[in-house]
């Protein structure tokens, strides 16, 4: 009887692990960070690396098109690229639908707020006059579905200059009763550089009654109670020709809510590899931000494998997809560090993307060729290194080490700032010589990246009374503070030129607690995890623990010092999700807390090493490919308990800060027992 009862049990807890595991994107609230400038993102529908990103423009706008705290509508567009800055990019060909005879003059209508409703893959309000608007999407192609009541004067605003960073072009054509094509070319983030899209159009009413007026152009129609008004919006980066053959080859016989549920299932599939088991408040916080890292760079190639590359000719793909849409400046310090280990299939399309750069013309931000909205590229050298050493090889290096080597001279050193990240390139490169058995260039590489020890001596090293001034010296949305830490790749030379350990971690210890670090922008936020490598990994644990889940004092914004310091939670379960001016920078905040999360951090990108802290979950259960799995159990977890005492790896004691690639993706059980106060000889035995 004992037998049957333990089965009994046995085969509940499987079904209950089996329902959990069915329900992460339950955990994923898309309002995270939406309102205001506390991240800049929007709850767009759209599929993992969608190209196609169908969603809501708010009057007043965002940067991404869309603030939560708005009460209006100006309609919805299909394409953005969120939080970085600027006005943003994308916004194009927006749709607005509409009752009434001033329709062609209305700019935008009035919302019921308590009817928004986001999920992945989907979107759904309904506006004041009646009208139910719900949003899905596929990689290319937005559907929209308008429920209208019944009216004789209902209608479909379109406007076809509607990018969000301003419009360079647009041109529409009809081809019949019920669909029409558009060209748009726009400005890309702070209108560095241009991109141009194709869509075509199709709607299941006539569209043959319409008004223009400038770049809008008005559809009007009959409709009776609750009918249904259908639009599906195909984009191509190659022609408007090919966007109709996409919509008639991969999307013209699907239904929308076919499209729903096979989006909502890649994202559940996707953010499924990775299981935490904690706070709920946590596991929502860390699944958004999971979503988050998933939306760009988009898959930009056509089912025929086409790709408009950065040259402006269209070439093919041959063996794997082709990517767009970087952001690397920021992104190339975390997320994609997490890409190998989850989405090693993804991260050699990335890396093939990325080499293509360098193949067909890397521009530094945006060039006036790009297939879609897109920011810069610096540092991509240091991401591919990064790719290679955690086991994503399947690239050209030979050829992209040629223009790699050509490029990096022509990369501006002029600042301070500006000096240690061509440090850290040189840095990079010299690997890659390294890696190719060039020793010469190994040498006169990893000389040149010694160079910013002079600079480094000069500005950083004595702290003066302009040195938490934000752009002192002129450096890019930091001070000298925040930038001294900016040298990962040789933490060594630096503890050396503060004349040991002892001053190099006082000092790191002054910079938490005189809050001079900055959480909001990207230049320091690997600082935390910086004390692994001295004698004090226990105030990694400490701070790390804080910037995750308690309140802490902030007093900077992207460009200023406050006047009056920001004292609350960095990372919040609500439209306010970030700090006051904190963008998300196309998932580089975000990839922060999920690996600070987990308790691992890639301060040295390029190494295929991760730092540890304590992380805010009781267990985590990353599953690999192979069917292999890792496991991260905290035990004695607590808001207090949150020091490691001990450590294990697969069983055997574990006294180190760091953690290899090779550890993880191997399989095994990592544990932590934990307690509220710290033990200080715990990490110090091994450095990596």
């Amino acid at each position: 009887m004992n037998k049957i009862i333990i089965s009994i049990e046995a085969l509940l807890l499987f079904l209950l692990n089996i329902a959990s595991a069915q329900e992460v994107t339950h955990f994923v609230n898309p309002f995270i960070c939406t309102a205001g400038d506390h991240g800049q993102l929007d709850p767009s529908a759209t599929v993992p690396f969608g190209m196609m990103k169908l969603g809501p423009d708010t009057d007043p706008g965002n940067h991404s098109g869309y603030d939560y705290h708005a009460k209006r509508l100006l309609g919805f567009s299909h394409n953005r690229i969120g939080g970085v800055g600027c006005n943003g990019a994308g916004g194009n060909l927006r749709i607005l639908p509409g009752i009434g005879d001033d329709q062609n003059t209305a700019q935008s209508e009035e919302f019921i707020k308590g009817s928004e409703e986001a999920s992945p893959c989907y979107y759904a309000v309904t506006f004041s006059n009646g009208i139910k608007a719900e949003l899905t999407a596929t990689n290319q192609t937005g559907f929209h579905r308008y429920t209208f009541p019944e009216s004789d004067c209902a209608c479909l605003s379109v406007d076809i200059a509607s990018s969000l960073g301003g419009t360079i072009s647009a041109s529409k054509t009809m081809i019949n009763g019920h669909e029409f094509s558009v060209k748009v070319s726009a400005r890309n983030v702070c209108g560095i550089g241009r991109y141009t899209v194709y869509y075509h159009v199709w709607c299941n009413k006539a569209l043959t009654d319409q008004t223009k007026e400038g770049d809008k152009l008005v559809f009007r129609m009959k409709t009776a109670k609750n009918e249904q008004v259908l639009l599906q919006v195909t984009a191509s980066t190659i022609s408007e020709d090919d966007a109709k053959k996409e919509w008639e080859s991969e999307t013209r016989q699907l239904t929308f809510d076919e499209v729903r549920k096979t989006g909502l299932g890649k994202w559940q599939e996707l953010l499924s590899k990775i299981k935490v088991e904690g706070k709920d408040e946590y596991k929502m916080l860390f699944y958004t931000h999971l979503y988050h890292i998933f939306l760009n760079p988009v898959r930009s190639e056509n089912r025929l494998k086409e790709f408009r590359s950065t040259d402006g000719e269209i070439h093919k793909s041959e063996g794997y997809v082709h990517y767009d849409c970087w952001s690397m400046w920021d992104n190339f310090r975390n997320k994609f560090s997490l890409y190998p280990l989850l989405v090693p299939d993804i991260a050699n399309d990335i890396a093939n993307s990325l080499a293509d750069l360098y193949k067909y013309g890397k521009p530094f931000w945006s060039g006036f060729n790009e297939p879609v909205p897109t920011v810069r590229t610096e540092h991509t050298i240091i991401t591919l290194l990064d790719f290679y050493r955690r086991g994503i090889t399947c690239f050209d290096l030979q050829s992209v080490y040629r223009v790699m080597s050509a490029e990096i001279n022509n990369i501006p050193g002029e600042t301070p700032d500006k000096k240690l990240e061509l440090s850290y390139d040189f840095w990079a490169l010299a690997q890659f010589a390294q890696i190719l058995d060039k020793k010469d260039d190994y040498f006169l590489f990893s000389k040149k990246a010694d160079e910013y020890k002079q600079v480094w001596k000069a500005k950083f090293l004595v702290m003066k009374g302009n040195s938490d001034i934000m752009h002192g010296d002129g450096l890019y949305e930091g001070t000298i503070w925040q930038y001294r830490w900016n040298i990962q790749f040789d933490i060594a030379g630096v503890m050396e030129m503060m004349g040991g350990e002892q001053n190099y971690t006082q000092q790191l210890e002054y910079f938490f607690d005189h809050n001079l670090y900055n959480h909001g922008n990207q230049p320091d936020i690997h600082a935390p995890f910086m004390f692994d490598y001295g004698s004090k990994p226990w105030l990694t644990q400490k701070w790390v623990n804080k910037i995750l889940t308690k309140d802490m004092i902030q007093c900077y914004g992207t460009h200023e010092k406050w006047e009056k310091p920001y004292n609350g939670r960095i990372y919040k379960n609500s439209p306010e999700g970030y700090i006051p001016e904190m963008d998300d920078d196309e998932g580089t905040m975000s990839g922060w807390f999920v690996l600070a999360s987990m308790g691992i951090y890639p301060v040295l990108t390029g190494e295929p090493v991760f730092q540890l802290s304590t992380p805010i979950f009781d267990k985590i259960t990353l599953h690999l490919p192979g069917n292999k799995e890792f496991i991260i159990k905290t035990n004695g977890l607590s808001d207090r308990n949150f020091y490691i005492r001990s450590a294990t790896l697969n069983g055997k004691p574990f006294n180190q800060a760091y953690l290899r690639n090779e550890d993880i993706i191997s399989g095994g059980i990592l544990e932590f027992n934990v307690s509220d106060k710290p033990n200080k000889t715990w990490g110090t035995s091994l450095k990596n």
